[in-house]
């Protein structure tokens, strides 16, 4: 799986394509449920922590 390269719309899994209960919680709930989506969201949170010189928060 790889993350959309251009992530428009919220409602769905930018890296499974699935659609989501809702934009905020059903992501968070959506890669809680789904340990191939939380791995490359959390790949990709990394990357972008270390992209970021104070790091980021998110």
């Amino acid at each position: 799986m790889a993350a959309s390269a251009t992530w428009t719309d919220p409602n769905t899994c930018p890296f499974c394509g699935t659609e989501l209960r809702s934009p905020g919680n059903g992501f968070v709930s959506h890669l809680d449920e789904n340990p191939d989506c939380n791995a490359e969201f959390e790949e990709w949170r990394s990357a972008v922590s270390d992209d970021m010189t104070a790091g980021w928060s998110g």
